[in-house]
């Protein structure tokens, strides 16, 4: 048997992230296997999202995550966070595509 994961948190949260980064203009779609953290992807949805930061603000505003670290770019430009939830050694690895130039 495999060891228990907190994958049933992670998928739990969902809603209410995506909800959230929805109203700041990103689709929100997970990735990866959820076993070590929870890996998540904002697309750019309309035309002038919001800038990353301000994404991050309210999810740690709303929900019980703490930015740790700081944020750096990563392949193809994208924007990478890691947010702690409030207990154990559960983390959202959170990266956004980068935004048209236009926006």
């Amino acid at each position: 048997m495999k060891k228990a994961t907190f994958a049933p948190l992670y998928c739990g949260m969902y809603p209410e992230l995506a909800e959230a980064a929805k109203q700041h203009g990103y689709a929100l779609a997970i990735h990866g296997s959820l076993q070590r953290d929870f890996d998540l992807i904002c697309i750019p949805w309309v035309e002038f999202p919001s800038e990353p930061k301000d994404v991050i603000e309210t999810f740690t505003k709303t929900f019980a995550l703490k930015s740790i670290g700081v944020p750096d770019t990563t392949f193809h430009g994208r924007e990478r966070w890691t947010l702690a939830i409030s207990f154990g050694e559960c983390f959202l690895d959170i990266q956004f595509m980068p935004r048209s130039k236009n926006a």
